[in-house]
């Protein structure tokens, strides 16, 4: 059973935008197996953090809306604790059963919203 979940990570600001490219596309394939799928994916750039996080002053942000099965999120959980690369994470589960496809339109809908605002 596949539930949607928002999913934010901070990296570390200092590091090269390959090693960032490579730490969030192995998570990224780990959440996408058994089915999973990212319906939405935002970089939000480096940000000054409220208060100094591992000797870091500076977090680089990314946020996922997806879909993705427990033990996706289990294993990716558990790689994240110890990645030295990751100050913190964040994972919210939105709904317990999930339509992809109705979600997905949901999603582009909102996002032409937005930018119709802007």
């Amino acid at each position: 059973m596949l539930r949607e979940y928002e999913f934010t990570f901070v990296t570390k600001a200092d590091l090269p935008d390959a090693d960032k490219t490579k730490v969030l596309s192995g998570y990224e394939e780990i959440l996408a197996r058994n089915g999973g799928e990212i319906l939405k994916k935002s970089d939000w750039g480096t940000k000054k953090l409220a208060y100094p996080i591992k000797k870091n002053f500076r977090g680089h942000y990314a946020f996922y809306d997806l879909t993705a099965s427990p033990d996706s999120i289990a294993e990716c959980e558990r790689l994240l604790r110890i990645d030295e690369n990751v100050l913190r994470y964040l994972v919210v589960k939105i709904d317990e059963d999930v339509n992809v496809e109705e979600r997905r339109a949901e999603l582009a809908k909102l996002d032409a919203q937005q930018s119709e605002e802007k």
